[in-house]
């Protein structure tokens, strides 16, 4: 499931960014990246699906802001939003439903709804980050 935008602007910061070392640009951006992604994060505990009489940890519980490295580009952060791996077929079926279950996504409209702030709040949280290194 990928999610392609055009966004305009960002080139000036991204050439900030390339001139500081690997380590503080990796440190950047997982930052930001990870502030950037509240929204979508509270989105998806606020829309997943909560079961009353389970006394054991929910799936809306267990959804989590990651970041990793990613493996295809270098330099490049991966930050990912979703359930743990306990919960993730239980995510699945409510967003893709299954043969007795019709779906209820959750997860794709969490992100489609907040892009528009996702965008807004990782150039802000770059340029703060970027100052601090002038």
């Amino acid at each position: 499931m990928n999610i392609t935008m055009k966004v305009e602007g960002l080139r000036e910061l991204g050439e900030v960014l390339q001139r500081l070392e690997k380590d503080v640009q990796i440190k950047i951006l997982r930052q930001s990246g990870k502030s950037a992604m509240v929204p979508v994060l509270e989105d998806m505990k606020t829309h997943a699906g909560f079961d009353e009489t389970v006394a054991s940890e929910h799936m809306r519980d267990s959804i989590k802001i990651r970041s990793s490295r990613s493996k295809k580009t270098k330099g490049a952060v991966l930050i990912t939003v979703g359930p743990t791996k306990k919960h993730y077929m239980k995510a699945r079926a409510q967003e893709f439903g299954t043969i007795k279950q019709i779906a209820h996504p959750f997860i794709r409209p969490a992100l489609d709804y907040n892009k528009q702030a996702v965008l807004k709040i990782l150039v802000s949280e770059i340029r703060d980050a970027l100052r601090q290194f002038k």
